[in-house]
């Protein structure tokens, strides 16, 4: 008889009836994994180069450096960059980090002295990159962070009427049309515009941006719910994103666009490019072609056609140009009176689900994440 034979032998029946029952339970308190708080801080990490393959785990922030600002996270919404990261896809631009989670809605709750912009206890939108160390260093494989350091140059107090979930949906989406069509293409009252796949966060944010300029607008979507959706926010030119519908639609009407916010990509960028009027701007903001060195016929700019590329992490190489832009989009919801984009808000414990609901193309507007615990799964009502 082995020892722990003769120890359960020797037990009493009540000990050892309690000895089986735990045994089966499987609760074996030695060899059980502690349960992340998610109360403290956590980040998720990749395990290996298999896609989808990440873990939550406790971290811990050192005090934020002169020029940085500590955030707690209160909501974070998702973009196409955060899915292209989690199947290991994302070509990402020279110099900047590819980490998860980059749109944030929180608190501030440090500040370093040369931080005179926002203070503790400020409600902030934040587009970030990862959290910054104490040498000044981005982390890699830092994803979703709760409590971070970010450069003060990248926060902006939030709109006041905006919940922290709608109001994390602004910094990405909002920055990519704001410059497209107000600066970059100059957007003008009665202008035709074509956003494709406008049911998204990109394309909801360009629609208001548009019927906030009288511009005129053409739209694509992918599915019969999605232009349904476009239909109900005013829309009345609507095409299928998905073939070359949207070309004869136009053409057949004897129209020409002004703007084209482009996220097509090969043969169909080129057919949008057909669409352009004498002079027209066509902002281009998909990296799939820029990534394939796809080349372009000269022959579409024989009649003033501007070809622009857009990639908005670019602006972390330059973060002045961050703030001053996120402040121009603030103004819009605390001035101008925008709408939060349609979004569906999951738990960050669900993290993975809500990765997973955005790499099927099947929702409206934005994903959303909510550092509260008890914050259970809805959709907005925008």
């Amino acid at each position: 008889m082995s020892d722990l034979s003769n120890v359960i032998a020797n037990l009493t029946p009540e000990k050892k009836a309690a000895l089986i029952a735990r045994l089966k339970s499987g609760n074996q308190n030695r060899i059980k994994k502690p349960e992340i708080d998610f109360e403290g801080n956590f980040e998720y990490q990749f395990q290996s180069e298999t896609p989808f393959d990440y873990k939550v785990v406790q971290t811990e922030v050192g005090d934020p450096g002169p020029d940085f600002v500590q955030v707690e996270a209160k909501a974070s919404s998702l973009n196409f960059r955060d899915v292209m990261i989690a199947s290991r896809m994302y070509p990402a631009s020279p110099g900047v980090p590819s980490n998860m989670g980059s749109d944030y809605a929180g608190t501030v709750v440090k500040v370093g002295s040369n931080v005179k912009d926002v203070k503790v206890g400020d409600e902030v939108i934040v587009l970030n990159i990862g959290h910054v160390n104490e040498q000044g260093v981005v982390r890699e494989n830092c994803h979703f962070i709760k409590t971070f350091n970010v450069y003060k140059y990248c926060v902006c107090p939030k709109p006041k009427a905006l919940s922290f979930e709608a109001a994390s949906c602004i910094p990405t989406v909002y920055l990519t049309s704001y410059i497209a069509l107000i600066e970059l293409a100059k957007i003008q009252k009665g202008e035709r515009v074509l956003i494709h796949m406008a049911s998204g966060g990109v394309g909801l944010s360009a629609v208001q941006l548009a019927q906030w300029s009288d511009a005129t607008i053409f739209a694509t979507a992918g599915t019969p719910e999605k232009r349904e959706y476009l239909r109900s926010i005013g829309i009345q030119q609507i095409f299928d994103s998905r073939s070359n519908e949207f070309v004869e639609g136009i053409l057949s009407q004897g129209q020409e666009m002004e703007v084209v916010l482009n996220t097509l990509s090969g043969g169909l960028m080129l057919q949008s490019m057909c669409l352009m009027a004498p002079f027209g701007r066509f902002i281009h903001i998909d990296k799939k072609d820029i990534a394939g060195n796809t080349p372009l016929p000269m022959q579409f700019f024989s009649h003033g056609l501007s070809f622009q590329f857009l990639d908005v992490s670019l602006l972390f190489k330059k973060p002045a140009l961050i703030r001053e832009r996120l402040k121009c989009v603030v103004s819009l919801f605390d001035e101008y009176e925008f709408q939060p984009i349609h979004h569906q808000v999951f738990n960050i414990r669900d993290l993975k689900k809500a990765v997973t609901t955005m790499s099927r193309g099947t929702h409206i507007g934005k994903i959303v994440v909510s550092y509260d615990p008890n914050k259970t799964v809805y959709a907005s009502n925008n």
